[in-house]
């Protein structure tokens, strides 16, 4: 019989995952504490939750909030980057953290519920914010849209060209 505080422990992480756009599940095994430390600060400030998992309890919570992906991966040390609002940052997190710290490693994700390979990982670390997708979006309207001013506008000012033009020549005659 399991123990009531395993429960907890399992219910509660099954509802981080399931409130979690997007998870990392990363291995960071041979960092010194303060690295840890500092690691920790940085996540945080990116607005991501960085959590040391047990892995017995991990695989339950992760199979009952659907990513039974992840639990092929939970061997060894592990910690889970979570992310609930843009979903790229938590793998920008995690690329940023394996550049400052070479021992640690990401393992897999899911992205949006569909599993990301350790592969992937840059891919969807690249991928531009929700900004700058809108932004994006933007320009593209707008480009077409000025166009057919500057068009239409070229096609007044030559109106207004020949229009002066013939007052002229009625001026003269």
């Amino acid at each position: 019989m399991p123990k009531p505080e395993k429960v907890a422990a399992v219910e509660e992480l099954k509802q981080r995952l399931s409130r979690a756009r997007t998870v990392v599940l990363v291995d960071y095994r041979g960092l010194p504490a303060p690295d840890i430390t500092e690691l920790r600060r940085f996540v945080r400030k990116q607005g991501v939750e960085f959590r040391v998992v047990k892995n017995t309890l991990a695989k339950r919570a992760a199979e009952e909030a659907g990513f039974g992906y992840l639990a092929d991966f939970l061997r060894g040390p592990n910690a889970l980057v979570l992310g609930e609002g843009d979903p790229a940052i938590p793998f920008r997190v995690a690329r940023e953290c394996a550049r400052r710290f070479p021992q640690f490693q990401v393992k897999a994700g899911v992205f949006d519920g569909q599993p990301v390979a350790p592969a992937e990982v840059d891919w969807y670390a690249n991928l531009p914010s929700r900004e700058e997708l809108l932004a994006r979006l933007a320009g593209a309207l707008a480009g077409p849209m000025r166009g057919l001013a500057v068009a239409l506008s070229g096609v007044v000012r030559k109106l207004a060209v020949v229009l002066a033009e013939v007052q002229k020549q009625k001026a003269e005659g």
